[in-house]
């Protein structure tokens, strides 16, 4: 299969095309515990069981998020690798003042996700994400594949749930009975870190409580990598 030809693939195709494409020590999944990375992870586990998984632990995440760790690999067949950044949240207070997501949030995302993120893919040549084209504007027209590149050398990105809709992923997991984080129940569509997170009035944007006020709508991840 053309990678062109994965735009009109189905969510299992693609995921079957990646994992017989690219090596399985050189592919992964990145993911903060949404719904969507949920749901990608329990079906990249039924086409390659104990597929890797990355998450970023920024050192602000809610304990909910981090609770997800064990509660994901208990309930489906993926090994979760958890990649933190290489300066510390004291080192990052001492050198950028105590609340840096707040005086420069930019920095403060590039410096807990972006960067660590990067150290990752130096050594995939495939990196799969749970984006979908109907969590707003940034992402409605995110393709199947892309190439990026991370220090000059290629990889593929691929993003086999851009089709789905939030109620195709509530669907899914409720119809499998996957385990998500609390903190969706208690009015966090999305969740990232703690202090760049906020409720959102029942039936709101899916992302309107991330970095509520700021203009700032993407960590970086998907915009600088």
């Amino acid at each position: 299969m053309r990678t062109e030809e994965l735009e009109h693939a189905d969510t299992r195709r693609i995921l079957e095309w990646s994992f017989q494409t690219f090596a399985p020590d050189r592919i992964a999944l990145s993911s903060a515990f949404g719904p969507s990375g949920v749901v990608l992870m329990h079906l990249a586990s039924q086409v390659s069981p104990g597929v890797r998984v990355f998450f970023v632990d920024t050192g602000f995440h809610f304990i909910e998020t981090l609770a997800m760790v064990d509660r994901l690999q208990a309930a489906m067949d993926v090994r979760i690798d958890v990649v933190r950044p290489a300066i510390s949240v004291e080192d990052q207070a001492e050198r950028f003042g105590e609340a840096l997501y707040r005086s420069d949030p930019d920095r403060c995302c590039a410096l807990r996700k972006v960067a660590p993120t990067q150290r990752v893919l130096r050594g995939l040549d495939a990196w799969i994400s749970a984006l979908r084209r109907d969590q707003g504007p940034s992402r409605a027209h995110t393709p199947v594949y892309e190439g990026k590149a991370v220090d000059g050398r290629p990889v593929a990105k691929i993003n086999p749930l851009v089709r789905w809709t939030n109620a195709d992923v509530w669907g899914h997991i409720f119809d499998h009975g996957l385990p998500y984080n609390p903190l969706h129940d208690e009015d966090y569509p999305s969740v990232g870190c703690a202090p760049c997170t906020q409720r959102v009035v029942p039936g709101g944007d899916e992302r309107a409580g991330r970095w509520a006020g700021s203009g700032k709508t993407e960590c970086g991840l998907h915009t600088l990598i």
